[in-house]
């Protein structure tokens, strides 16, 4: 019995309601921008895409840079999204064939578009699509999956998906279509777990349905029980949103006063995920250990906890699906170190998560009591935070000025609105430059005028060879290497941290 396709019509309204916030996932200001991000984005994750293009953009901002960048400079600030020998490669070519055939500006000619290094169809339709507002249809992998478990299309390559796409819905909707159904792929119709009872297109996707084998893994799923809704979850004007006891607009705010322990008979949680490494460590150092079921990458300390508890991803890209197998009760996440989509995505998938803002070292005593609180150790976590406060009582002068930077390369600095520069304002250094974490030019540098320049081991690998070669450009200045950890790594070592800062004042 052949299977009739839901009617484009109805899929349209659906997904217009469904995903009113559907665009571009790629951060951009022009064409040019957007299609370099797009060569990055292969095999590669948006959000880490995002993180990696303000520092590549601020060195290369152009065709003209691109096309003379230096292969090991350029590898080493795309490393981060994989494959970075190629894609640097393509990079380069793209920068010099700009320049040669189109004045550096990128075409919005489809064939000529097309014809650019690293540009195959996928890049072209999306540069086409966002920056050009020409009605393209790019099938990606979360598209590819969708069309198929909907029924749109029984074609086993993304480009005879997209003519089946192209040929079931008008050319006005191509670009918005694109959109919603990636939004689709990542926030409900999951290629492992798809939540089919959450799904607002579920009475029309025979997959779901149970009508048919899911195109995607073979298997043929059970149907959801008609009315079945996730706990949680509310109808807002025919769209669904899985509901969370911590608002996402918190994950923004102020760390507010120590939240008590649960009430409602809520145990403490005994399957942790920590996000952030400092966190992760202090854990251990509470006893905690047993607890952890998951960590970042970069969740290194204590080193045994390397082989004995998975990882996640990384701190800016966590692996949500390795996240939700693990069934934890709690995720700890810090509004710096990991992005708010993080939360929200925790939100969408039912997991509990805590975050906190750590800008202060008095953040941390705040973090402490309410970290404290929510694992049902508040008697440890007091004591830490009492003994945090003391040392935070002694008097300060005002010492060198103090630069402390975190990258090179672009280079970029922590400013005195950071957890660094109020270490270093506690500590009795002055810290200097812009506020957050700038990225500085040689002259910025100079212009600040230095009397201490501070490179510590992480987030950046400074060496001592970086020493020297600041020490002889700004002789009238100290340069220290110092221990990154110690310098950056609040709550667990925050007493390390002050120990130091106040070594070298």
């Amino acid at each position: 019995m052949s299977l009739s396709k839901p009617r484009p019509s109805e899929l349209r309204r659906r997904f217009r309601v469904a995903y009113p916030d559907a665009r571009c996932a790629l951060d951009h200001v022009d064409p040019f921008q957007l299609v370099v991000a797009t060569i990055l984005s292969a095999q590669c994750t948006d959000a880490r895409v995002n993180l990696t293009t303000p520092a590549l953009f601020a060195r290369f901002p152009d065709a003209a840079s691109l096309a003379e960048a230096p292969l090991v400079e350029l590898e080493a600030l795309i490393r981060s999204t994989g494959f970075y020998h190629n894609k640097a490669r393509n990079l380069v070519g793209l920068g010099q064939a700009l320049m040669a055939r189109h004045d550096g500006l990128v075409p919005s000619d489809p064939k000529a578009l097309g014809a650019l290094p690293g540009v195959g169809q996928k890049t072209a339709n999306v540069v086409l699509a966002n920056a050009f507002g020409v009605p393209a249809l790019a099938v990606d992998t979360h598209i590819f999956r969708v069309a198929r478990r909907l029924g749109l299309s029984k074609a086993t390559t993304p480009e005879k998906v997209e003519a089946d796409l192209c040929d079931l819905f008008p050319r006005e909707d191509w670009i918005e279509l694109h959109h919603q159904l990636i939004f689709h792929g990542r926030r409900v119709c999951d290629a492992r777990r798809p939540d089919c009872a959450a799904c607002p297109l579920l009475d029309l996707c025979p997959t779901g349905l149970g009508k048919m084998k899911d195109p995607h893994s073979g298997v043929k799923f059970a149907p959801a029980p008609e009315g079945l809704r996730p706990s949680g979850v509310k109808e807002r004007g025919g769209s669904e949103m899985a509901l969370h006891p911590q608002s996402l607009a918190s994950f923004g705010g102020r760390l507010g006063p120590p939240s008590p322990a649960p009430s409602h008979g809520q145990g403490a949680p005994q399957r942790i995920i920590s996000l952030v490494p400092s966190v992760t460590e202090l854990l251990v150092q509470w006893g905690l250990a047993a607890r952890l079921v998951g960590r970042t990458r970069y969740c290194i300390e204590p080193r045994w906890i390397r082989n004995s508890v998975p990882t996640v991803g990384g701190t800016k890209d966590p692996d949500f699906d390795r996240i939700r197998d693990l069934a934890p009760d709690l995720v700890l996440l810090e509004k710096d170190e990991n992005p708010k989509a993080a939360a929200e995505v925790l939100t969408t998938l039912g997991i509990p998560w805590l975050a906190l803002e750590i800008r202060t070292v008095k953040d941390c005593a705040m973090a402490l009591r309410q970290l404290g609180a929510r694992m049902h150790a508040s008697e440890v976590a007091e004591a830490r935070a009492i003994g945090l406060e003391a040392m935070l009582k002694r008097r300060r002068r005002k010492g060198p000025r103090t630069l402390a930077l975190i990258w090179r390369d672009p280079w970029m600095s922590a400013g005195p609105d950071t957890y660094v520069g109020d270490l270093l304002r506690q500590g009795g250094l002055t810290p200097i430059g812009p506020d957050r974490y700038p990225v500085l030019s040689d002259e910025a540098l100079v212009a600040l005028a230095p009397q201490l320049i501070l490179l510590p081991t992480e987030p950046y690998r400074f060496s001592r060879r970086h020493q020297v070669e600041l020490q002889k450009r700004f002789p009238d200045a100290e340069v220290r290497l110092v221990d990154g950890q110690a310098l950056t790594w609040y709550l667990s070592r925050t007493e390390a941290g002050l120990d130091l800062v106040r070594s070298l004042a």
